[in-house]
């Protein structure tokens, strides 16, 4: 499944018809009507968001912050298709619930109400007919950006494309309600309704607990979480050895013009892109080779990234002219970036739609003459204990800390291989979606593994200096990771100990797919 944005969408034209939520019964100007009041709290995470979204104004006065799933349905049952959606939504009642500011009018506490299961009904509305896939994927965006508002209900919207090959479902979620493993979830999920809706087989879908009862039981655990917490104590440590600065993109130092200042203020428009790193073959020797010295798929990943980033970095006191080449001329230093986990700790978790993220920081020690070998054991040891800090909500750090935090260099590692329906999603022509982004000097990679292979999706500023720093970045991962398979390939025998940048081969240009 492609992690993209949805100018880069390759969108099936068709009749467009757009579907928002309301309360059941509730007419018009109703207000509350059909709303009950709920004693669970919000979790750290979706208060953190809403009041950022108070304090930044209504509107087109924000920018978006939606997540978005796209897949096709066989046919163009509408019926069918609307009782499968208030199923789903019936499903997952974090869809149900709203918070709003305690009294009405500022960030003061958030207070919850909810629908309940049945609450909830669809209205129609068609815009027309596009004949440009381009228009059509603009216009949709349009509906995104301004109704998935974390301040209204719903804070989510669905359009639907009926075209000549069927139906193309499109559904766009505020940030608050969802994580990029959820939008993994839904096609299948809806797949499924839609398919015992027509009348079919019954839906096949594992139980699912609430997000809400999350939130609430994780609120009350990281109440209990104290400034001496030894995950606070590691914060503390991570921040003080940065400058008291969360990590910046790592080619943004060495004495180049740098990515923009990472004090700055004012938003930019931020840019992206979508390359293959291997094929799945290649990501199978790769791992092999990982687990064959201790590491796994991920530490390998990072093990990666940080010969790399030394390599393109700068220059280390040793180096200079006549310094034997992959040798000398290297940075010593450390590799660090803060990377995402998912707090799903629970089986009644692992399916539920929800904001199920906590971030932990990273700290990979790079000498001047580290091979792979010699990096992956010290990337294993920055994992260790990582999800455990991750389970302490993000802003509950930031208040401890008495910090405003705000995350940079972000590196994502997903295997999409084990949610369900993920062999299916090229005949569905499945596809994540995020908003456009502006921020002056975030960068985030996600790292995804399909059954097609590797492939790194990411955004940066949008300076040239920023588009060549994360291209060689991404470029030189791609490159070592091949070569790291190679090494531990049956027929391909190479010294672990000797796989340097040097030694690159160029990237395979064997491609799944269009990425």
């Amino acid at each position: 499944m492609k992690f993209t944005t949805m100018d880069e969408l390759d969108a099936t034209p068709g009749l467009l018809t757009v579907w928002r939520a309301v309360p059941r019964g509730a007419p018009v100007g109703a207000g509350e009507a059909g709303w009950v009041a709920d004693g669970r709290a919000a979790s750290y995470v979706q208060e953190a968001h809403i009041v950022g979204a108070l304090a930044g104004g209504r509107g087109a006065e924000r920018a978006p912050a939606w997540l978005a799933s796209a897949f096709e349905l066989p046919g163009a049952d509408a019926g069918a298709l609307e009782r499968a959606l208030l199923a789903w939504i019936d499903r997952h009642e974090s869809l149900r619930s709203r918070l709003v500011p305690a009294d009405g009018r500022g960030p003061d506490g958030l207070r919850r109400v909810t629908l309940p299961a049945g609450g909830v009904a669809l209205r129609r509305d068609v815009e027309g007919h596009f004949e440009s896939g381009k228009l059509l994927a603009s216009r949709i965006e349009e509906v995104f950006d301004a109704e998935t508002d974390p301040l209204a209900w719903p804070s989510f919207v669905f359009a639907t494309v009926e075209h000549t090959d069927g139906l193309t479902l499109y559904l766009g979620f505020d940030h608050s309600n969802v994580d990029g493993y959820s939008i993994l979830l839904i096609a299948h999920e809806i797949r499924e309704l839609y398919t015992a809706a027509t009348p079919g087989t019954p839906a096949v879908l594992n139980e699912v607990g609430s997000y809400l009862d999350f939130a609430d039981t994780e609120r009350a655990y990281a109440a209990l979480v104290h400034d001496e917490h030894e995950a606070v104590v590691r914060w503390r440590e991570f921040l003080g050895s940065g400058g008291g600065r969360l990590p910046e993109f790592p080619l943004a130092a060495g004495g180049g013009p740098g990515l923009p200042d990472p004090t700055a203020e004012a938003p930019g428009e931020q840019l992206g892109g979508c390359d293959w790193l291997l094929d799945a073959s290649t990501a199978q020797a790769f791992q092999s080779a990982c687990r064959d010295h201790g590491g796994n798929f991920l530490t390998g990943v990072l093990a990666c990234l940080a010969l790399v980033s030394r390599e393109e970095g700068g220059e280390d006191a040793e180096g200079g002219e006549g310094a034997e080449p992959g040798r000398r001329g290297r940075a010593h230093g450390e590799f660090r970036a803060l990377t995402p986990f998912h707090t799903r700790s629970d089986a009644r978790w692992t399916h539920s739609v929800g904001w199920y993220v906590g971030v932990a920081p990273l700290r990979i020690p790079v000498r001047g003459d580290d091979t792979f070998a010699d990096v992956l054991p010290a990337a294993s040891a920055a994992l260790d204990g990582a999800s455990e800090m991750a389970a302490i909500p993000f802003p509950r750090v930031s208040e401890l800390l008495g910090k405003r935090l705000r995350p940079r260099f972000v590196v994502s590692y997903m295997d999409m291989r084990r949610t369900p329906g993920a062999r299916q999603w090229g005949a569905w022509r499945a596809a994540a979606l995020r908003s456009r982004c502006l921020d002056p000097d975030e960068v985030y990679l996600w790292i995804n593994r399909t059954y097609e292979g590797v492939y790194v999706s990411f955004r940066h500023p949008a300076t040239e200096h920023a588009r060549l720093a994360v291209s060689r970045l991404v470029a030189g991962t791609g490159r070592l990771m091949d070569r790291v398979a190679g090494a531990g390939a049956p027929g391909r025998p190479v010294d672990m100990n000797d796989v340097l940048l040097r030694d690159l081969v160029p990237a395979r240009q064997q491609e799944p797919a269009p990425c």
